[in-house]
This record gives structure tokens, sequence and C-alpha cells, in this order.
């Protein structure tokens, strides 16, 4: 068992990790990032699945769910973390600045698309808008692989700020899952970890898991804390879709428009979606499936802030329905999306709601207030927390540029 001595660990490399691996990094701290998955581009996505049926997303390896996101740069729970006694105004405008986040540019999006469809809709005080994207315009091509790991590097991606901290001294080992942290006399001393050459110890000062949603709280587990898990949101999805035969947004860059009218009350977000493999069509779309195969057709992702009341086990599996609550949001969110496509020109017999609910947003199973304090930390000294694990509530919305934010705070914290 190999023994190494850090200033500071961390335990995966998405948003979180990277975001603070980086910050220190920059600051002299040295820095080592621990990630169970590859190196490798594109990663493979990682589909966890409850006792209960539900899809949940999760993707390993350097940069973590940024690689396959949509590139959604919005500022999710502002409000409500403000409420606890965390301002991020500071941290989300250097990030925003950075990343350029904007409104997804207009020269990607298509005049018989989006562009028609967003007049038609402000037409019907339907308030839709372009989608806040960390997206180069000037290098996309509207070829829709978002998800699967951009082709053309136009996404950022946290795969950006690892390198950022390599060159500030950082180190970085793949393939290495962190099993649990060391602890003695109440306080975080660093992790063991299994990798290609079996076990391994690695001494820090400082411990920051962010290993997401679903892997944090069982690393928590596994180093004695029994409440960690409990308490797991997904931001759970369903998709409406609508043949539209004078609205063509396929040769779009994905969830280029948005719908938040319903995001702070209610959790309630909708998002244009488009699926150009035909196969995928037929599968998603069963026996509807000719419909949509050779027409033009607009998704609408249903997306909703669920009930917390998720759970991942210490051995990993996950119980994650969909509870009554969840139902009525969905509901209340399905008026609005075939509402949406109606307008688009949607026949009611051309609209169809796929059977699938998912989810990707894993949060609340270390949630503030719960298992870390508002600085991120666990009652165990200088051991953190640094992911989707920590956000209180489900936000309804993308998470990564609000967990970038506190990401940024927890290093200022520490520097």
């Amino acid at each position: 068992m190999q023994a190494q001595k850090h200033d500071v660990v961390v335990v995966g490399s998405g948003a979180g990790g990277a975001t603070v691996a980086r910050e220190l990094s920059r600051a002299g701290m040295n820095v080592i990032v621990v990630e169970r998955g590859e190196d490798k581009f594109p990663l493979p996505l990682s589909i966890a699945t409850s006792k209960e049926g539900i899809d949940i997303y999760q993707a390993f390896g350097a940069g973590g769910a940024t690689v396959l996101c949509n590139g959604n740069g919005v500022r999710a729970l502002e409000q409500d973390l403000a409420g606890l006694g965390i301002d991020l105004e500071k941290e989300y405008s250097e990030l925003e600045a950075e990343l350029r986040i904007a409104p997804i540019a207009e020269s990607l999006l298509s005049e018989n698309g989006s562009l028609k469809l967003l007049e038609i809709l402000d037409a019907s005080g339907i308030h839709m808008k372009r989608m806040p994207k960390f997206v180069d315009p000037g290098k996309c091509v509207g070829c829709g692989m978002c998800s699967l790991g951009c082709p053309n590097g136009a996404k950022w991606s946290a795969v950006e700020f690892l390198g950022d901290a390599l060159s500030h001294g950082a180190e970085i080992i793949y393939n290495t899952a962190v099993e649990k942290v060391l602890i003695e006399n109440h306080r975080a001393v660093g992790i063991e970890a299994s990798g290609p050459a079996g076990k391994v110890r690695i001494a820090a000062d400082v411990v920051i898991l962010a290993a997401g949603g679903l892997k944090t709280p069982v690393i928590l587990q596994s180093s004695g804390f029994d409440k960690a898990g409990r308490r797991l949101f997904i931001d759970l999805c369903e998709i409406w879709q609508g043949v539209t035969p004078e609205i063509d947004i396929s040769r779009e860059a994905p969830m280029q428009l948005v719908y938040t009218d319903m995001a702070q009350s209610h959790r309630i977000s909708l998002s244009t979606v488009h699926l150009r493999n035909k196969e995928k069509i037929k599968y998603y779309c069963g026996d509807k499936a000719d419909l949509f195969v050779d027409a033009n057709w607009i998704g609408i992702l249903v997306k909703i802030g669920d009930e917390s009341v998720g759970r991942v086990f210490a051995d990993g599996t996950v119980a994650k329905g969909v509870t009554v609550n969840d139902r009525k949001k969905f509901e209340e969110g399905g008026v609005m999306a075939r509402e949406i496509l109606r307008k688009a020109g949607a026949a009611d017999e051309a609209i169809i709601k796929l059977d699938r609910i998912y989810g990707g947003h894993n949060g609340a199973t270390a949630a503030i207030g719960d298992l870390v304090n508002t600085d991120l930390q666990t009652e165990v000294s200088n051991l953190f927390v640094c992911d989707g694990s920590v956000l209180p509530f489900a936000p309804g919305l993308p998470p990564v540029l609000t967990i970038m934010a506190l990401a940024k705070r927890l290093a200022n914290h520490l520097v």
C-alpha cells in the first residue's frame, strides 16, 4: 500500500472537483485529484437504474458529467442558497465572464426553426428564451452531439480546468476508486483507494469529496456518515414530442430554448430537444415512431425539481421513484409542453409523451444544512464536499454553473 502526502486531495474531476483543484493549485497549494474513470474522450455514459426502474445518468473520467452535458450555464438555486447565507454573485459573475456564458447565439438557430418558434410563442404570450450556454458559436457546427462529447471543442468542459490545474503543479491519477476517508481524532487525514496497482493511501491536510451525487454518499457511508445518501433528488425528466410541419430544429444545438416562468415557484422548466438518429427515434417512440422518423418535429423536455426522498445505499444501489407530488408537477409541465407544441403547429393526434422518465442532476445526498455546513465542511474537520451532493433542493434546472460557483467559494475559504 503506497502512502503519499499532499496539501489537498480532491476526489472526482467534474464541475466541482476540477474547479476547486484549479483554484487551489493556482493559489500554490499541493493538490492531487483522484478520478475513478479514465483520461479519455469521449467519456462513456454510465446509467444507474433505481430499484423502481428509473434511469439515472452519470459520467466517470476526466471532466465528469461536464463532458456529456449540453453546455447549459444557468444560475440554479441562486435565491435559495442566498437565503441560507451563501451569496454566489461574485463567483457566478467571474465564471460567466471566463466561460463567456451567454444566450445561445442566434447564428446557431435557424430561421425556420427556433427563431420562428420564438416569434410564434412571443406573439402568444409564452416566454421561451434562448438558453444560456458555455458554447463557442464560432466553433459550433450544430451537429447535435453535445451530450456525447463535443467533437469540435465548441463546448467548455472541466477538462480545461484540469489542464490549468496541471500547469500549476497539480497531479491527477485516473482509474482509481476512492473507498473511504481516513479520519484520525475527528480530523480528515487522507483517503484510501483502489487503483491499477492495488490499494493506495494518499495523506492530505484537506480532503474534498467531489465524486458526484451517487458516489460521494457511498464514500461518506464507508467513512462513518450513516446519514449520507438519504435525501436523493435527480431532477426527473420526461419528454413530449409533436410533429411540426413548418418548423425544423434538427440542425441546431440541443436544448436551445428554455421556459423558466415556473422554475422558481414550481421547480419546473421546459426546453427544446431533438434526436437525429432514426434508430433511437424508433426505440423511444415505439409504435408512434412512423410519425417522427421522416418528419419535422420538436421535443419538449419537462424537467422537475423532484422530491428529495430517494436514497443511495452503502453498496451503491439506489432507491428512487416518482411521488404523487412529482406526478402533479409533470402534469403541470405537460400542459405547457402541449401548448407550446400546438402553437408550433402540431395537431393533437401528432403529439405524444414518451414513456421514459429519467434523471441526471443527482443531489442532496450530503446536503447543506444536513451533512455539511454553509462552508461545505462536514462535522469532521477538514473534510469537505463539493459536488451536487451538497445542493439542498432539486433545482429543476441544470446545476453545473452553481456547483462550479460553490467550488470557487470553497477554494476562497481554504486559501
